[in-house]
C-alpha cells in the first residue's frame, strides 16, 4: 500500500463567545441607527410629498379642482378645490355657499398639517365667511374689532403659506356638476379691507 498524507486541516482561530456577542450586538446597533436615520430623511429628500401634489394644482386667488390623477386618495364621491393662500401682506377670505350637500374645508401648512378644519354643519345655513389671519393680523384686529368681523369666523394660522382644501359631496353625475358651478363660485381671495384703517 502506499500511504497517502492528507493536507494540514486548516483551523480558524478560536474566538471567545463573549467577542461574537460584542461584534453581533454592535452589528445590529449599527443596522437599527442607520435605518432610524434614513427613515428620517425621507421626507427632506422626498420630491412628492402632499404639499408639493397640492401646490402643483391649487389656484392662486380662486378654487382649482384638484384631479383624481394629480393628487393620490382623492375620495371619487367628492369634488376637491385647491387654493394657495399667502397671509405675508393680508389676510384671506373663503367664501362658500354650498347650503345643499355636504361640504368641508381645511388649511394645510407647508409641514402636510391641518391648521384649521370645518365642515358645513359648523356654518351658519350651510353656508362659509371665513377670515384667514397671521398673529400679527389677529393682533390688530383684536384691537380695533369692527361689527363685519362679527359675523365672520376669524381663525388664525401660524402660518402665513397655506393651501385651503374645498371638499363638496357629489354621488353622481348631476351633483357633480353642481359641485363644480358652486367651487367656481366659491371665492378664496385676499381681504386686506378687514384690517382696521384699511
Amino acid at each position: 500500500m502506499i500511504g497517502v498524507s492528507l493536507p494540514a486541516r486548516w483551523e480558524l482561530p478560536r474566538l471567545r463567545v463573549s467577542v461574537i456577542v460584542t461584534i453581533a450586538a454592535g452589528t445590529v446597533l449599527l443596522a437599527g441607527a442607520i435605518h432610524i436615520i434614513v427613515i428620517l430623511l425621507v421626507p427632506f429628500h422626498a420630491d412628492a410629498d402632499g404639499w408639493s401634489r397640492l401646490e402643483a394644482h391649487a389656484g392662486e386667488d380662486r378654487f382649482q379642482e384638484l384631479p383624481a390623477t394629480g393628487v393620490p386618495g382623492l375620495d371619487p364621491l367628492f369634488v376637491n378645490g385647491a387654493c394657495r393662500l399667502d397671509l405675508a401682506d393680508a389676510p384671506a377670505g373663503i367664501a362658500v355657499d354650498a347650503r345643499d350637500r355636504f361640504w368641508s374645508v381645511a388649511l394645510i401648512d407647508p409641514r402636510g398639517t391641518i391648521v384649521f378644519s370645518l365642515n358645513d354643519r359648523t356654518a351658519v345655513d350651510g353656508r362659509l365667511d371665513m377670515n384667514v389671519v397671521n398673529a400679527a393680523q389677529n393682533a390688530r384686529l383684536r384691537e380695533s374689532p369692527t361689527l363685519e368681523l362679527e359675523l365672520t369666523i376669524v381663525t388664525e394660522s401660524p402660518s402665513d403659506d397655506l393651501i385651503a382644501i374645498l371638499r363638496l359631496y357629489a354621488p353622481t353625475r348631476v351633483a357633480q356638476e353642481d359641485a363644480r358651478r358652486i367651487l367656481a363660485q366659491s371665492d378664496c381671495l385676499p381681504a386686506p379691507a378687514i384690517m382696521p384703517g384699511a
